[in-house]
């Protein structure tokens, strides 16, 4: 421990100098500070296997429903009509590993923002417009960084509590880069690592806890979709799994940001995921103003519709295809249609009176 302003020792005696030393050894002995020269040096670097195998070690007492207590958000959000949202909220938080969570953003009760995830939906309610905009996780089409305020579905692989696979079903294994702070894990899409992309990084600290610090998201472009920072990780019981108690996050597209803290976990393994907390809002019966179905937002943007598909539209629309799609075998045009002939005595319409005025 430092000062500004030396001690000045001249006017004690001698004797009490050795007394006054070993008092302020002491002192500080509770609470060493590493100087320049006594760093605190990190973990060398283990195995892939043996670092997953570390964090899901701990991970594993997680795998079941928890709740945040004493939750609190600052954040700032970006609508998609551009305007800017700031406010600190009450944050109240229920996971259950991998894809069931809530996150309820309110103000003296009353909710600003719910974001949600179960095995099949995500979704984004805003109860104060009377809005939801939701997704599937089996979509074809995987949103981009700007498509959405907030990628629910990503928020529980965020926390940093999920298991992670050494061998991902249906898509390459992960790759290790080492820094001099951590051992990043590298995930890859179907393509593999040759000619895949990078879909998310988990960075684990070779500091202690060595569990992951901190998590990252992409898209299909590989633009950043999510950066989570983790920290102050402590027994959610005691004696038991490690879990973080500060997230930050952020949303580099959107100009989002997130900052959450938690005093602390519960455990609540009586609690399963078909709970009304991760029921998809229209399957409770809640009633909104707006819904978007994001997938058909995205389909439209990402391919758009053939001409085929548009005279198939209008038919269906006209009863004009029978069950299996077909159209049927005889249609009667209105008698004052004129029925479309590709015959060459096109002549017979192109008299003087039928002639354009345009010029």
């Amino acid at each position: 421990m430092t000062s500004d302003h030396p001690i000045a020792f001249r006017h004690m005696s001698t004797p009490m100098l050795p007394l006054l030393c070993a008092g302020m050894l002491i002192f500080t002995a509770g609470c060493p500070q590493p100087g320049p020269d006594k760093q605190i040096k990190p973990f060398d670097p283990i195995p892939m296997p043996d670092a997953i195998a570390l964090v899901n070690q701990n991970n594993q007492g997680l795998q079941m429903t928890i709740k945040s207590k004493g939750g609190f958000a600052r954040c700032k959000f970006t609508d998609q009509d551009g305007s800017k949202r700031k406010f600190d909220v009450d944050a109240n938080l229920i996971v259950n590993c991998p894809r069931n969570m809530r996150l309820d953003m309110s103000v003296l009760g009353k909710s600003y923002f719910v974001f949600g995830s179960n095995d099949a939906r995500y979704w984004v309610e805003q109860p104060d417009a009377h809005a939801l905009t939701w997704g599937r996780h089996d979509r074809d089409i995987e949103p981009n960084a700007r498509d959405l305020i907030i990628r629910p579905e990503l928020i529980v692989e965020a926390l940093g509590i999920a298991m992670i696979p050494e061998n991902p079903e249906g898509a390459a294994a992960p790759m290790q880069r080492l820094t001099d702070t951590h051992q990043q894990l590298l995930f890859f899409d179907e393509g593999g690592h040759s000619n895949g992309r990078i879909t998310k990084e988990f960075w684990l600290s070779r500091f202690a806890p060595q569990l992951i610090d901190r998590v990252i998201f992409r898209d299909p472009m590989g633009q950043l979709v999510m950066d989570a920072k983790l920290g102050k990780y402590k027994p959610i019981v005691p004696g038991g799994p490690l879990i973080p108690n500060r997230f930050e996050v952020t949303w580099p597209a959107t100009d989002g940001y997130m900052l959450l803290t938690t005093s602390g976990w519960k455990l609540m393994p009586k609690v399963a995921k078909d709970h009304p907390a991760f029921q998809f809002p229209l399957d409770r019966g809640a009633q909104f103003d707006h819904i978007v179905d994001l997938d058909v937002e995205l389909d439209h943007i990402y391919n758009p519709l053939k001409t085929s598909d548009l005279i198939r539209m209008q038919l269906e629309e006209e009863g004009r295809l029978n069950g299996d799609g077909v159209p049927l075998e005889y249609y009667a045009p209105p008698e004052e249609d004129a029925p479309f002939s590709d015959a060459p005595d096109y002549e017979a319409n192109t008299g003087p009176e039928n002639e354009s005025d345009d010029v």
